[in-house]
């Protein structure tokens, strides 16, 4: 991992910024290093984005400057792709990220960097709407990297990952040289490629030369001596207040001029005092608790030759043949988007009182269901409203008084009450339906991906509940903190079939070992050389081994699938592998 040198590469003083609603931040001033690897923090709202643009030169600030080195090649990776790319190949929107006067002669550039990122010579003709999401982050880190930056600016570029997009940019930004600031929710992620942390927070920037979690705690401490510091403070204010009063009611009562000269140096003492005074602490504006029973029973949920289907589709996923959830169990559903995770824990939801018997469910076992649409919570309804239709869905009358009081204590003011669910944030929408679970006191939760539209102190807020959950849960995410934290068993979806593994670096492995290709060392290079050099040839059977153990891997998974029972298989893997064996036999029969 580089280190931070003294050579700034950006510079800031005394930025502020106004939002129409109220100050976002105020009297910054920063210096960005070469060698930073900075990670930038803070509560969903705080500013962050608005930050990063000014860094990346796309806003101005309100008042204040920012200085850029002339060493910096600032390069800033996008959110989204631009819609008017969507239509184009995945080669042609790398190519477009070049200058228009430089596309005709450094054409080469996207043949070097699309293996760079992980792609295959194949996927350049894909078109980039039909790409997934960890493609489309490796597509905009390559156009940004078209430019050989120093310096990338990234915006969550974890956003909506799986596992495997996420490994792949862990290990993308181990590897790369240069330095960056990134905005993330995923501590995890930042712990393991960040040497610093900006945590943007009461509107100032608060600086610390350590990875992300390390810098939290430090910070944490920090902010609690500045509670007890203010609150020391206050309470010596209110005692010179009251004993101003005294003395300016004895000057009026025995009209003593002495006493009432005394009593108005005490107010002039009084008005330095409050501007000297420690600044407040925001409070963070969430405080969750997820209450749950544990019932005694050998087992809470049976499945048995359960058939896994995404919903309102007949399409074969994978099959459980036999697999239990019993109490105390902390179960991590793990694997890529698309795989059936998701449609895991909908099967077991809907087909819970199903006679069929797939899905066995204890009688006195209640079971709440975390969908990650926030589809349960109904748009048109208030706050209250919302969270009494929740239990009713779960069989659970709930008193709107008790509503109230729960979610005034969750962090909502009282004047959102009345307030339409639609008009919430996606991340007080997954709030409310966190809080409203919480009242059904469920023996087991399932929970899909409830981190989506949290921030990393959400996170932690959510992890720490789940510690102490009382129940059992089912969850599937993609935040390998949440899971390594909360988890006891750890469940992998993939290639057709659902397996049980040891813990979660075991899980990472299995997931990692078919899904993720290492980072090539050129592209660490890009960051600071660029200069290109002639390659070697390659060896003429180079990969050829790697080629056929994939092929025998494939050749495997495709005979198990065929000698299932027809309405057990899975014609869409199927019909991958074959894609897959074909363009393996290719590549063979090129080297040969």
């Amino acid at each position: 991992m580089a280190k931070s040198s003294s050579n700034p590469l950006i510079t800031g003083s005394g930025l502020w910024q106004q939002s129409p609603e109220r100050v976002l931040f105020e009297n910054l001033s920063f210096g960005l290093n070469a060698g930073d690897r900075i990670g930038l923090v803070g509560h969903n709202g705080c500013g962050k984005s608005t930050f990063l643009n000014i860094l990346a030169g796309r806003g101005e600030p309100s008042e204040g400057s920012i200085s850029v080195s002339r060493a910096a090649i600032v390069s800033c990776v996008e959110q989204h792709l631009p819609r008017q790319l969507m239509e184009l190949t995945l080669a042609e929107a790398v190519r477009d990220a070049l200058p228009k006067n430089k596309r005709d002669w450094m054409d080469w550039k996207v043949d070097v960097m699309l293996p760079e990122m992980g792609f295959e010579p194949h996927q350049s003709a894909v078109l980039c709407k039909d790409l997934s999401g960890g493609q489309m982050t490796r597509l905009m880190l390559a156009r940004a990297l078209m430019g050989e930056p120093n310096l990338l600016l990234l915006d969550e570029p974890g956003n909506h990952l799986d596992l495997p997009a996420i490994i792949w940019l862990e290990s993308f930004l181990k590897s790369w040289k240069g330095s960056f600031l990134m905005i993330s929710h995923d501590a995890k992620l930042l712990d393991s490629v960040t040497n610093r942390t900006w945590i943007l927070q009461d509107r100032k920037l608060h600086a610390f030369a350590l990875p992300c979690t390390k810098a939290l705690a430090e910070h944490e401490v920090l902010t609690q001596a500045r509670i007890a510091r203010r609150d020391a403070e206050e309470k010596e204010i209110k005692r010179v207040v009251a004993s101003a009063r005294r003395l300016a009611d004895w000057g009026r009562t025995f009209d003593n001029e002495d006493l009432s000269r005394k009593a108005k140096s005490m107010e002039k003492m009084i008005d330095r005092m409050k501007e000297d005074q420690t600044e407040a602490v925001e409070a963070y504006p969430w405080n969750l608790s997820i209450a749950g029973e544990q019932i005694q029973a050998d087992r809470l949920i049976q499945l048995k030759e359960l058939n896994v289907t995404p919903p309102a589709a007949d399409v074969f996923l994978y099959g459980v043949d036999d697999i239990a959830v019993r109490p105390g169990d902390r179960i991590a559903v793990m694997g890529a988007n698309g795989t059936g995770k998701s449609s895991l824990l909908r099967c077991c939801w809907e087909k819970r009182w199903s006679e069929a018997g797939e899905v066995r469910v204890h009688p006195r076992c209640r079971i709440a269901f975390y969908d990650q649409t926030l589809r349960q919570l109904p748009g048109e309804a208030s706050l209250v409203e919302g969270m009494v239709s929740v239990g009713e869905t779960l069989g659970v009358d709930l008193r709107v008084s008790d509503c109230e009081k729960t979610i005034i204590a969750a962090g909502f003011k009282y004047n959102q009450l009345s307030q339409k669910v639609s008009q919430l944030s996606g991340g007080e929408r997954a709030r409310l339906l966190l809080v409203s679970l919480s009242q059904v006191q469920a023996n087991l939760m399932m929970l899909d991906e409830p981190t989506n539209h949290l921030d990393l102190y959400g996170r932690n807020e959510l992890s720490n509940q789940l510690q102490s959950f009382s129940g059992s849960f089912l969850l599937v995410s993609h935040d390998r903190h949440l899971l390594e934290a909360t988890c006891n068993r750890f469940w992998v979806v993939q290639n057709g079939r659902l397996q049980e593994v040891n813990d979660a670096d075991a899980a990472y492995a299995l997931i990692a070992e078919v899904q993720v290709k290492a980072v090539s060392a050129a592209a660490s290079q890009s960051a600071v050389d660029t200069t290109v050099e002639e390659s070697a040839p390659e060896p003429e059977h180079s990969g050829e081994d790697e080629l056929l153990e994939r092929l025998i891997e494939l050749e495997a998974l495709m005979e198990a699938d065929l000698v299932r029972r027809p309405n057990r298989q899975s014609p869409h893997l199927q019909a991958q592998w074959k894609d897959e064996i074909a363009q393996i036999h290719g590549r063979l029969e090129l080297n040969g």
